[in-house]
């Protein structure tokens, strides 16, 4: 078994059986493979990471996925639930265990196709990116767009490797929770209980908010726009607005959700807000903008 980084595809989270398994179809397809965890690696171009229906391998699987590096959400053939719930996911493709040769040679190939398209699509040749995006509150998913945000941020070579692509992630995250919950649903932070044990006041009235059309049914829309200066997004949201002066108090006393702008601001270079208070410009300047 080869247990370097130079491998065509990193198995990883496997039991021992299902990994000799899948290990020896890899083989026969042609692959060389090497086992382990995929975050440290930059050289396996393909992932296979295996999901059991049990919490302590959930972590795991989630620290496998990287858009860089398609991976393979695999789940035991006896286990149809779960199987039903990776194809509504569309989080990567689904190889039944035990894995037999045909069908891991057809998800690899599927896989490689998928990296071809994402290197393809990061082009150097990429010398402007114009994107626009509206969302209704109630339906937005702000963590997966957070991160579909970020990986485009990336593509125009304004994020240097993954750690500041997750930062990217985060910080627009943020930005996309401010709009939803204290533009669009108008939530105070004052209703957060500091009891972890009691009700959460904060997020019942959320709830109620969401599924209220004159709430829910608000718009969030965002606009990216990359050069070869700068990347700039901006967000909006369709809620009343704020008081922009008490963002310059300290972090801990800030209206909108306190320490979350300053958490923005540790990745972009400029977070400004509009006088209303209901519309922030993110401006990230990289170390390694598109060419010109």
């Amino acid at each position: 078994m080869d247990k370097g980084a130079g491998s065509d595809v990193l198995l990883f989270g496997f039991s021992a059986g299902d990994s000799a398994r899948v290990a020896a179809a890899v083989n026969a397809s042609g692959r060389s493979f090497s086992l382990g965890d995929p975050s440290p690696y930059a050289g396996p171009a393909l992932v296979l990471a295996a999901s059991y229906d049990r919490e302590e391998l959930r972590d795991s699987r989630a620290s496998a996925y990287d858009d860089r590096r398609p991976w393979c959400f695999c789940v035991p053939a006896g286990d149809r639930e779960l199987v039903a719930a990776a194809a509504a996911s569309r989080e990567g493709w689904t190889l039944l265990l035990p894995a037999n040769d045909r069908e891991t040679r057809k998800v690899l190939a599927a896989m490689t196709e998928a990296a071809r398209e994402i290197a393809a699509t990061a082009s150097p040749g990429l010398l402007r990116l114009d994107s626009a995006f509206s969302w209704k509150t109630s339906e937005l998913d702000v963590s997966l767009t957070g991160r579909y945000l970020a990986r485009l941020v990336a593509l125009t070579g304004f994020t240097l490797g993954r750690t500041e692509e997750d930062c990217c992630a985060l910080a627009l995250e943020e930005a996309l929770l401010n709009a939803v919950e204290h533009g669009n649903l108008e939530l105070d932070s004052s209703l957060k209980s500091a009891d972890l044990l009691a009700e959460d006041p904060f997020e019942a009235e959320k709830a109620r908010r969401l599924k209220d059309p004159a709430f829910g049914g608000r718009i969030v829309r965002l606009s990216l726009r990359a050069d070869g200066k700068e990347a700039r997004i901006v967000l909006e949201d369709e809620g009343r607005g704020f008081d922009v002066s008490s963002i310059s108090s300290a972090p801990i006393e800030a209206r909108i959700t306190g320490k979350g702008y300053w958490l923005i601001r540790r990745f972009f270079d400029a977070a400004d807000y509009n006088a209303k208070g209901n519309a922030v410009t993110l401006v990230k300047r990289g170390a390694s903008p598109l060419p010109r």
